[in-house]
């Protein structure tokens, strides 16, 4: 992993960690050593982030408005691109409570930047105008805990639901863009109404992924077709079950999609999920192989560890272009000692660094632990280098250990399109905790998901790993030591 990580070489086994070094550099589970959540905001507080301009119409002084009637008069048609402006100002916090001079994400750089097309697909149907009314309406509700704004929201919902499902039938739908681009701002509707990672979410990937395969052979690719690609993909890649798009006859297309010029500049970020997008279906056969109650062929197995040795030298490449396009991606405090090591919490020197890192450390560990389970299924003899199968374990838990220490620098005291970065990285972590059992670093993992979800007023994946039992400040520091090689 290299001096930046451990304090080890690879000709000599791991010093014994005292409990300063692995307070500084490997303790996850000290929630209470972060900082609290954010104080209530009231939707007053968006009177400043109203552009004058946006309450000429009204006739009213600036400082004697009532925010919410604002808002809510801007849910006209008319007004929808003055309602998206806004709603774009708040997600990627360009403007309005808890702005810093300096906010470390770019519009552009957030989970691939599909929401910067909204201000283009307003006016195209009014399928997808009434999606994306609901979708601001229920952003800027739940951010400003406005009930008034959150029902109107809910009701928009609704009814772009019901013109879907009326659509749908239509011989031309598969052709018609914006029911697309529909099922992705619905999705993303069900994050903003706190159903992140749920079964309604879920529907709206599927269709959008139906619809998209149905499409391609008749429709020009456009940037769209990459976004609802990357919805389907961290889906199954979460879920870790096939993925249509995954097959290999949908590779050259796959290419053709992620090569569409793009309004993102984080090119990195879009060639690494060209790269896993076969990951998905690795994932499942091994799963498949390891739950299996009858014997394995061994060619099986082999195939399996075949691909994700071809996958790995695509990541590998990836990374080493990400490490000479973001040379020194860490932030030393001054009282950093050395550089040979880097304390928790992670510091880095952008969003976007802090993003990348954190794909090639979650590819990393997927790809380690199928290996590893996958050798449990081949005699000693057939396992390939199986003197370096032992070192498999320590290197996953320390990609695992990595993703969780990055977590604050995404998500406290930043915009929600920065912290959404980290949903894919901390569900996979707290997932792989999940599968073996570690109650202990799964708890914090939940913990720090609920945290999020308290500050940022999103729920996601509570279904999954029921957060509303989970409480939102929990202080997990292990005064035994048990964690000192965390």
């Amino acid at each position: 992993m290299g001096q930046i990580f451990i304090n080890s070489n690879s000709n000599s086994s791991p010093n014994t960690w005292n409990r300063n070094q692995s307070a500084q550099k490997h303790l996850v589970l000290d929630l209470a050593s972060q900082p609290t959540t954010s104080p209530p905001q009231t939707l007053d507080m968006l009177v400043d982030a109203i552009p004058s301009n946006y309450l000429s119409s009204h006739g009213t002084p600036v400082n004697s408005v009532d925010a919410s009637k604002v808002v809510l008069a801007l849910t006209g048609p008319q007004n929808l691109y003055r309602l998206v402006e806004l709603f774009l100002d708040i997600y990627l916090r360009r403007c309005g409570p808890g702005k810093t001079p300096m906010d470390p994400l770019t519009a552009g750089s957030e989970c691939g930047g599909w929401r910067l097309l909204l201000p283009l697909w307003v006016g195209q149907s009014s399928i997808l105008d009434t999606a994306i009314e609901a979708m601001a309406a229920s952003f800027i509700g739940t951010q400003y805990q406005d009930v008034d704004l959150s029902n109107h929201g809910g009701k928009k919902y609704l009814s772009a639901l019901q013109m879907v499902q009326k659509a749908l039938p239509d011989l031309d739908a598969s052709e018609r863009k914006h029911l697309l681009a529909t099922t992705l701002v619905m999705s993303s509707t069900e994050l903003f109404m706190s159903n992140g990672g749920g079964p309604s979410q879920l529907t709206h990937v599927e269709g959008a992924t139906r619809l998209m395969n149905i499409s391609l052979g008749s429709v020009d690719i456009e940037e769209l077709h990459v976004y609802v690609l990357n919805q389907g993909l961290f889906e199954a890649i979460s879920s870790r079950r096939s993925y249509p798009c995954s097959l290999p006859p949908f590779r050259n297309l796959a290419r053709q999609v992620y090569s569409v010029p793009r309004a993102s500049r984080n090119d990195l970020y879009f060639q690494w999920c060209e790269h896993v997008i076969r990951l998905p279906g690795i994932l499942e056969a091994t799963d498949k192989i390891v739950s299996s109650t009858a014997p394995m062929p061994t060619s099986a197995v082999l195939a399996v560890l075949d691909d994700l040795s071809e996958l790995e030298s695509l990541i590998t490449s990836w990374y080493e272009l990400l490490q000479s396009s973001m040379t020194g991606p860490w932030i030393f405090p001054a009282a950093q000692a050395s550089t040979d090591s880097v304390p928790f919490p992670l510091q880095f020197v952008s969003i976007e660094a802090c993003t990348n890192y954190c794909l090639y450390w979650i590819s990393q560990l997927l790809i380690l632990e199928a290996r590893q389970l996958l050798y449990t299924r081949l005699p000693i003899h057939s396992i390939p280098d199986y003197g370096r199968s032992e070192t498999l374990f320590p290197r996953i838990l320390e990609y695992a250990s990595l993703v969780c220490r990055s977590v604050q620098f995404c998500t406290h005291g930043t915009s929600f399109a920065a912290t959404e970065n980290m949903l894919l990285p901390l569900d996979i972590v707290t997932s792989y905790y999940m599968r073996r059992g570690d109650q202990h670093r799964m708890d914090w993992c939940i913990s720090a998901l609920s945290r999020i979800s308290h500050e940022h007023k999103i729920a996601y994946a509570s279904d999954k790993f029921n957060l509303s039992n989970t409480r939102v400040v929990e202080n997990t520091y292990d005064p035994d030591g048990v964690w000192d090689h965390v």
